[in-house]
């Protein structure tokens, strides 16, 4: 089993640095953030668990911070929502990507799922299509812990897909439970304790081109203490040059019924990334001559990156007394990052980061008016300190000190939310959010002037909705909400003008959702569908320029508005067959948008397809045999803003199959998978506004995989 603590980074106090921003300091503060409210939460709890009790025990049922931030059923909400929970065919996928959770999730457009130094790009209803690494626009939690920064930045290395028991997506505006995100919410909780004193399972995957995961979990239940271990490797080659990687993962979770009416959970994760090779983007001509060869100026640079990062969190809930209930979620993260990049001017990177967080909310379930009611309220901070250098990169060799400053985040934001069923077939909800993010600067590099500042942006969002039951199993929703985006420090600080500090050009941007939708279950048929129309304003946009390929810097677009259909229908089990099928169509453009004195209204959003179908079947038989076949079709794309290159229409397929066995307590399963079904000609990943004609990043060709995994209860 893998030593989630082991290899911990000591903290580094340079000299040089203003007391005020010493890691080390921030380190203690941060520590006090996380310990000082979980030493009150362990005292109350542990205290509560003494008492003595005279009343019959109330056994809380497990409960999953939903993407609603309180456990609601999806009938009750008047948003897209998709729930996905783990079944046998997850364990069965190679386990390298968030997507093999999620695929069929209509407004959900996943790339990039082969370079692993730029991170699988996700976006939703359009947003995050454009984000040149990490995830940007989404909110993302696991676990009910926070994975994405106070800057609205995600990184996706805590998330191994294999460690997924349940997935909840809400496509379109959370801002007003969330914050600082204009594409939804995507809200995983990991594999819980199994019932049984103890289980250990393990996994192993091989696949072409080098391809490697192994997999641990170990995990039980004794009283009131749950348990669950889970460590992971994963390496390959890679099938196109230059992109070869290796990481490993691992993950503590705990859980203690506290009393009867409370409980404690803590996670633990620590991420080690030592080799991931970024081959980089294509021109179209290099494609067609040589897919699978890496850009030559990334070779030439050895781009690429280091990572390692470590996590801890605990959320503590009690039950005051019927209806209501408070909880508490603090965490603490520390991140040690370093990166090579395809160019000289500054192109190797390292910070060393520290973000904390706490979290409160009340929820209170009364009546109103003589109808059932539920008033949630709460508030969010979180701080984000960088310490960052930039260092000129001669060939893969670091060179000069380009750029040295220590960037701070801090966000507070309080919310509320009510859902009042006003009539008996009639649900209101209504909720509001003020988000308050400061930014500062302390410029470490003087050479070039002192680049030093703060900025702060605030704002209100909003959101109400209506849900309308035509039957127990049917609704049609509608569903309005402002939303507020500020610009990461990442997008603040690559600064075009080519010095330190903040780009004071860059603004948040801010946009309007309207949607309807309908949604049901019939005879075990399950059906969604949702039209939306989204105006924005000030959309934040990636380019590059010519004298650093490869580096993102963001501008403004004046207006742009979105206009989409997402439906999706599956089918019940018959005779061991179940089928799904969605279909998503995407209308966006610019409304308002010029660029070097080019006019760019009625230009199509580059990296969106307009349209794009999936479809899965799978089949499990009484004796152990299964199969599952999945495809896929993404239509033609544009690539950059001025609409003069596009992405070709794809199809790629998965097919699946094996064999399980159960007996005596073991289950035992063998199992080989078919990716690129087709043997399609496509790529993965593209790279929006990239300099010099380099969109492209090829995807590999048909390719097998293959693996065992078994399930022993040991007690």
């Amino acid at each position: 089993m893998i030593n989630i603590l082991a290899g911990m980074p000591s903290v580094k106090t340079p000299s040089r640095r203003n007391i005020y921003y010493r890691p080390a300091i921030l380190t203690h503060w941060l520590t006090s953030c996380f310990f000082i409210p979980l030493t009150a939460i362990l005292t109350t709890a542990f205290a509560q668990a003494q008492e003595p009790k005279t009343t019959q025990s109330v056994i809380l049922n497990p409960i999953n911070i939903t993407a609603t931030r309180s456990e609601r059923s999806p009938e009750q909400i008047p948003n897209s929502i998709t729930q996905i929970t783990r079944n046998p065919q997850h364990n069965y996928q190679p386990g390298a990507t968030l997507d093999e959770f999620a695929r069929g999730t209509p407004g959900v457009f996943f790339q990039n799922q082969f370079n692993f130094t730029q991170d699988l790009r996700i976006a939703i209803r359009g947003f995050g299509a454009r984000s040149p690494f990490g995830v940007r626009g989404i909110q993302m939690r696991v676990d009910g812990i926070p994975a994405t920064l106070p800057d609205g930045q995600t990184q996706l290395d805590s998330i191994d897909p294999s460690l997924i028991e349940r997935m909840d997506i809400v496509r379109g505006p959370s801002a007003a439970l969330y914050g600082n995100a204009s594409g939804g919410m995507i809200d995983i909780t990991t594999r819980e304790a199994p019932p049984e004193k103890f289980v250990v399972m393990p996994r192993q995957v091989f696949g072409q081109y080098g391809y490697l995961k192994s997999e641990l979990f170990m995990g039980g239940r004794q009283g009131n203490f749950g348990y669950s271990l889970y460590g992971s490797h994963l390496q390959q080659d890679g099938w196109r040059d230059h992109s070869a990687m290796q990481n490993t993962f691992s993950q503590a979770k705990l859980n203690f019924k506290t009393s009867d009416d409370s409980d404690l959970m803590l996670v633990f994760r620590e991420f080690y990334s030592p080799l991931s090779k970024d081959p980089g983007a294509l021109t179209n001509a290099e494609v067609q001559a040589n897919p699978r060869q890496a850009s030559a100026r990334n070779v030439q640079y050895n781009a690429g990156e280091e990572i390692r990062q470590e996590e801890m969190g605990a959320r503590f809930r009690h039950r005051l007394s019927a209806g209501k209930e408070f909880s508490v979620t603090t965490h603490l993260l520390h991140r040690d990052f370093q990166s090579r990049q395809a160019f000289f001017d500054g192109g190797q990177v390292q910070f060393d980061r520290w973000v904390g967080g706490l979290m409160m909310q009340f929820v209170n379930d009364h009546m109103l008016f003589n109808r059932p009611n539920r008033f949630l309220v709460g508030v969010d901070y979180g701080i984000q300190n960088d310490d960052r250098q930039r260092f000129n990169n001669n060939f893969g060799v670091r060179s000069a000190l380009n750029l040295s400053q220590i960037e701070r985040v801090q966000s507070t934001g309080p919310f509320f939310r009510n859902e009042w069923n006003m009539r008996d077939k009639l649900d209101l909800v209504i909720g509001g959010r003020w988000d308050w993010l400061n930014y500062q600067v302390k410029d470490q590099f003087k050479t070039d002037g002192n680049q030093s500042g703060s900025r702060t942006v605030s704002q209100a969002s909003g959101s109400a909705g209506l849900v309308y039951h035509l039957t127990e199993q049917q609704q049609i929703y509608t569903h309005v909400a402002s939303v507020f985006e500020a610009p990461t420090t990442t997008e603040l600080l690559n600064n075009s003008a080519g010095r330190g500090g903040f780009n004071p050009n860059l603004n948040a941007q801010t946009s309007l959702s309207n949607e309807l939708g309908f949604r049901g279950n019939t005879a075990g048929f399950q059906y969604d569908t949702a039209v939306f129309f989204i105006r924005t304003w000030d959309e934040i946009t990636p380019f590059e320029l010519h004298s650093s390929p490869g580096r993102a810097f963001f501008r403004n677009a004046g207006q742009s508005r979105r206009i989409g259909v997402e439906t999706r229908l599956a089918t019940p089990e018959w005779k061991g067959l179940r089928g799904e099928v969605s279909y998503t169509y995407s209308d966006f453009e610019f409304e308002k948008y010029v660029v070097n004195d080019a006019n760019l209204r009625g230009n199509i959003f580059p990296g969106i397809p307009t349209h794009r179908w999936e479809g899965l079947v799978r089949y499990s038989h009484p004796f152990g045999f299964f199969g599952q076949i999945h495809v896929h079709r993404v239509g033609e794309f544009y690539v950059n803003d001025v609409n003069t290159a596009t992405n070709p229409a794809y199809n790629l397929g998965q097919l699946l199959a094996g064999w399980e066995l159960k007996r005596n307590g073991i289950e035992g399963s063998v199992f080989f998978g078919v990716n690129n079904l087709f043997d399609a000609q496509y790529n993965a990943n593209t790279r929006i506004n990239a300099a010099l004609g380099r969109y492209y990043e090829p995807g590999p060709p048909l390719n097998v995989f293959g693996g065992v995994r078994v399930r022993i209860v040991a007690f």
